[in-house]
């Protein structure tokens, strides 16, 4: 296996085993603090404070990786999770009065370390494969999110006959093996990481002033502002048919994430397969796919009997549809912005869109207490096609003039 394979499967792979247990940990802690406390407050003020970590932190560790070697980053970062995890783990044994103490704390940290994996994995791709980003993206991503699934199975099989304190030993051990990974896979590429000495003030003007003449990025983050604002109260929507539609909530939530999950694994592989088929054109089938979905889903609340078969299907749909609009713009970024700039770039564009996201949830949440859901659902997807076509309209001279892949 030549050079190149070898640091993108390590890549591939350590964030794949990494996943199962991000399947485990989003699926088993909220179940933990509901039943071990009753206390929908104390979940919320957990998932919140974490929430707002994330929101400083990834503010400023893109500077960071930057400056500093990527594969150190990937490696310190799941190491420092394994801890975290394993002390929550350990703490079920033999300090269970702390366990829930722990969870938030791991739950804080995790988010931090995610800060420094996700931007410094997103960076160093570029720089070990040099042709087909598109499709080395689409690989990383269907091996995630197949491996999510697993997570959620092992998960929801495993909630009522295994104890919580071997479970997130689990989740644990995935955060070591995937360091392991990173350790042999990419020691090579960490020899050629240089450190440089971080100026905060410096390299954030330096940034801004890199972004202010780059069209393709300030057009995708104001088009993806809009977009997540319009599209993102599918995460309130799709719980709330869950709970309210169906006589079995939790069951039904979990085979919802899960079409989605193998759509988005779907979406990975039409990427990987395709031969010469220009990526605006997927942003644009994604986007407007995305939006139209959202645009009937109101549809399926007159689907009685069968909602669950609908809403699964349009999910499918909407994962194949998410992963064809993502993709592009991975690749764009990875192609548009140099080595030195590009986690804090990504950590910029992503703390932009989910600003949003903090918006459209209360909304959602009132609208559809307040006015019809069907009426509401379709208004904010068919308002996301309209901006999807606008997005491909602005974009499309400026990508025949640029060095990125059309």
């Amino acid at each position: 296996m030549d050079r190149e394979n070898r640091g993108f499967y390590a890549l591939l792979f350590s964030s794949s085993v990494s996943t199962v247990g991000d399947g485990i940990r989003t699926l088993v802690i909220p179940l933990i603090i509901l039943y071990a406390t009753g206390s929908t407050l104390l979940f919320g003020l957990i998932y919140s404070a974490e929430f707002l970590v994330w929101i400083v932190s990834t503010g400023f560790t893109g500077y960071f990786i930057d400056r500093t070697n990527r594969v150190k980053n990937l490696l310190y970062s799941n190491f420092i999770m394994f801890l975290l995890m394993m002390c929550v783990s350990i703490s079920y044994f033999v300090a269970r009065s702390y366990f829930i103490l722990f969870i938030a704390l791991a739950v804080v940290g995790i988010s931090i370390g995610e800060t420094f994996y996700n931007p410094a994995s997103f960076s160093l791709l570029p720089d070990i494969v040099h042709k087909d980003l598109d499709k080395h993206n689409a690989l990383i991503s269907v091996g995630v999110n197949a491996s999510m699934i697993v997570g959620y199975i092992v998960a929801g099989l495993g909630f009522s006959i295994i104890s919580w304190g071997f479970l997130l030993g689990i989740d644990a051990l995935s955060f070591l093996l995937s360091a392991i990974i990173i350790r042999t896979g990419l020691e090579k590429y960490s020899r050629d990481e240089k450190t440089e000495r971080i100026h905060l003030w410096k390299d954030m003007k330096d940034t801004f002033a890199f972004l202010k003449p780059q069209k393709v990025i300030l057009y995708t983050i104001i088009f993806g502002f809009i977009f997540n604002f319009l599209t993102s109260g599918m995460a309130i929507i799709i719980p709330t048919i869950a709970v309210e539609s169906t006589s079995i909530g939790s069951i039904s939530l979990s085979l919802f994430y899960i079409s989605e999950l193998i759509g988005m694994i779907l979406g990975g592989s039409i990427i990987i397969v395709k031969k010469n088929r220009r990526l605006l054109n997927y942003l644009l089938a994604g986007s407007i796919g995305e939006g139209f979905v959202m645009s009937i889903v109101g549809l399926s609340l007159l689907a009685d009997g069968i909602i669950i078969v609908v809403i699964t299907s349009i999910l499918l749909v909407n994962g194949i549809f998410s992963e064809i609009l993502n993709i592009p713009l991975r690749v764009w970024y990875q192609e548009l912005v140099p080595k030195d700039k590009r986690a804090k770039v990504i950590n910029i564009k992503d703390l932009i869109l989910t600003i949003p996201m903090v918006i459209a949830f209360p909304l959602i949440g009132y609208l559809l207490g307040h006015y019809s859901e069907w009426f509401v659902i379709f208004i904010f997807g068919f308002s996301a096609v309209i901006v999807s076509i606008f997005e491909f309209i602005f974009l499309r001279p400026i990508l025949l003039n640029s060095n990125a892949a059309l």
